[in-house]
């Protein structure tokens, strides 16, 4: 029974999905998961962070990551794509301005996540995501394992159907 999501499928998920679970490698080489907001674009998965935050530390330190994006409430409904590799630092200019339009596009399809919240909290959010201290980061789907358990629906029901003839 097979419950890997298609490229298609994929690109569709990652494009609705707002939080991804980055694990990343501390210095003992124990594993620490990060929750954090996302854009998808071009085969990858990219997302910002203070550069001296304790999870642009680790990936300096060692680039191996893990992302899981993941949904669902009931088993059927379950469904994710796990991406491994290598996080690497985006400089190029022009990927910058294409990540954030893209991000734009997915705040004004989706949400952007911080509707109802007081002013005050969007401008301290918006000055302290201007001071100039933030990177860029980006995960190539290169090693992606996925699944869509609403698959096993169907298997099941055709198992069914096939002992009731």
């Amino acid at each position: 029974m097979a419950t890997a999501m298609t490229p298609e499928e994929v690109r569709e998920f990652l494009e609705t999905q707002r939080t991804l679970i980055l694990s990343t490698l501390r210095k003992s080489g124990a594993p620490v998961a990060h929750a954090l907001w996302f854009t998808y674009l071009d085969d990858a998965v990219y997302f910002d962070t203070q550069m001296q935050s304790f999870k642009a530390r680790n990936i300096r330190r060692d680039p191996r990551v893990c992302c899981l994006v993941e949904a669902g409430e009931t088993y059927f409904e379950l469904r994710g794509v796990m991406i491994q590799g290598r996080c690497v630092r985006v400089e190029d200019p022009e990927e910058v301005r294409r990540v954030e339009a893209a991000a734009a596009e997915k705040n004004a399809r989706i949400g952007s996540g911080l509707e109802g919240l007081p002013d005050w909290f969007g401008d301290n959010r918006r000055e302290r995501r201007g001071r100039g201290d933030r990177v860029l980061l980006k995960v190539p789907l290169e090693k992606v394992t996925t699944w869509s358990f609403g698959r096993a629906r169907e298997h099941y029901a055709r198992a069914a159907a096939q002992g009731e003839r």
